[in-house]
């Protein structure tokens, strides 16, 4: 996956509370087989950035042109609370978005997403409140968020601190997954299995195509 290290873009408001992982991605689009351009772009937050007939709701933030471009949501309490669905962060990611920035997330889901290079920052409520109202004044304006440093910095210059966990914190910024983390450790896995073969020959294994 891509390595997250400093992040300064375009942030987008989205003050909507308890948006469910149902709603980021809309159950019918997961039918859809994700492929190189064929994802989960045009289904994320579908039924809230498109009206019955199909169109972009103009209140919408990313709707507006100042926000088109948002790399950065600032969401508003428990973002992507309900289901386990992975399409979920899938849908954030193929929507172009690189960090998420909340008053809080249902716990799997931000897992969900930092397993897949995207950033989700929790900040105290009147943290958000001020980023939203910076955003609100100045459509367009950007947020750095410094990952090594662990700090969100405000459009108006204001840092402020967050936490993460290390062992999260590092495959982040490394650009790493659960699989990599494994395959740093093949030599010592394939000399394990030699000895295992060599002490127990009699018990199959697996063959390699």
């Amino acid at each position: 996956m891509q390595p997250f290290t400093v992040v300064t873009a375009v942030a987008a408001p989205l003050e909507i509370a308890k948006i469910d992982t149902g709603m980021i991605l809309p159950g019918r689009y997961m039918r859809r087989h994700r492929r190189p351009g064929h994802d989960y772009g045009e289904a994320f937050l579908y039924d809230l950035r498109f009206d019955d007939t199909g169109r972009p709701r103009t209140d919408f933030p990313t709707n507006r042109p100042a926000y088109r471009d948002a790399k950065i949501l600032v969401t508003d309490r428990d973002f992507g609370c309900g289901s386990s669905r992975e399409g979920a962060a899938f849908a954030v990611m193929d929507f172009g978005l690189r960090a998420l920035v909340g008053i809080s997330f249902g716990e799997i889901f931000q897992v969900n997403c930092i397993q897949n290079g995207i950033v989700a920052v929790t900040l105290p409520e009147t943290t958000i409140h001020g980023l939203w109202r910076q955003l609100r004044e100045k459509p367009g304006a950007e947020i750095t968020i410094d990952l090594p440093n662990q700090r969100v910095i405000a459009p108006d210059q204001t840092a402020h601190g967050f936490e993460i966990s290390p062992l999260r914190k590092d495959r982040l910024v490394r650009g790493i997954d659960d699989i990599d983390v494994t395959l740093e450790y093949r030599d010592v896995i394939e000399a394990f299995e030699s000895r295992r073969r060599a002490a127990v020959p009699w018990l199959p294994t697996a063959q390699r195509e």
